[in-house]
C-alpha cells in the first residue's frame, strides 16, 4: 500500500477560504489540477509502498514517542516548485514561526524513523519545507497569467488552524485525483 505521514488541516473556515482561492486560481485559465480542500495536509514523510507488517512497525516505533501535537499554524504566502519561472506545484506557506515549530517536530519524527527503521524508508531528497500543496500545473497554458496572479497574491493571508494529530495515511491514486484514508492517528 502507498503511504505517507501527514499533519492534516481540518479547520472548515480555513478550508473554505482555500477552496475560494483555488477557484480564483482556476480563473487564470491555466492547466491546473487542484487539490481538493478536504485532503489538504503537510506531508511529514512519504513512505511509498509498504506492507501491512511494515505499517505496524512504523506505528510501534512512533506511538507514544512524542508529546501530543498542538500547533497553531498561520497560513500566509504562496510558493512554487521548482521555481517561479518553471512552475509545476503551487503551495501555501506557513508563517515563519509556525514553519519553525512544524520543522522541529518533523525533524524529530524523521530522526526516530531513520534510527529505528532505515530499511522501510523511502529516499528523502530535500530538507523539509513546510508547505501545503494546492495545485499541480499540467502544462504551460496561460503561464504568464498564472505567474502574474501568483505574484499579485504572493503574500496572501489564509488564516490559521490548530494541527493536533500526526497521521499514517494510505493513498490510492485515481485519474481524477488521490483518495486518502487514515491508517492510524497518533495521539
Amino acid at each position: 500500500m502507498r503511504t505517507f505521514l501527514s499533519l492534516d488541516i481540518e479547520d472548515p473556515t480555513l478550508l473554505s477560504k482555500i477552496a475560494k482561492f483555488e477557484n480564483e486560481l482556476k480563473s487564470t485559465g491555466s492547466d491546473l489540477k487542484l487539490v481538493r480542500p478536504d485532503i489538504l495536509h503537510f506531508t511529514v514523510r512519504f513512505l511509498g509502498e509498504i506492507s501491512e507488517p511494515q505499517s505496524e512497525e512504523i506505528i510501534r516505533v512512533l506511538e507514544g514517542q512524542f508529546p501530543p501535537l498542538n500547533i497553531e499554524v498561520k497560513f500566509k504566502g504562496l510558493g512554487t516548485f521548482p521555481n517561479d519561472k518553471r512552475i509545476s506545484v503551487i503551495w501555501i506557506a506557513s508563517e515563519e514561526s509556525s514553519a519553525r515549530i512544524i520543522s522541529e517536530q518533523v525533524t524529530k519524527i524523521n530522526a526516530r524513523l531513520e534510527q529505528q527503521l532505515p530499511s522501510i524508508l523511502s529516499e528523502e531528497s530535500d530538507r523539509f519545507n513546510p508547505h501545503v500543496t494546492i495545485a499541480r500545473v499540467k502544462s504551460g497554458r496561460n503561464k504568464d497569467q498564472l505567474q502574474s496572479f501568483l505574484q499579485e497574491h504572493r503574500n496572501e493571508e489564509f488564516g490559521s488552524s490548530r494541527i493536533t494529530n500526526l497521521k499514517l495515511k494510505k493513498s490510492i491514486l485515481h485519474p481524477e485525483g488521490p483518495d486518502y484514508s487514515d491508517l492510524y492517528v497518533f495521539r
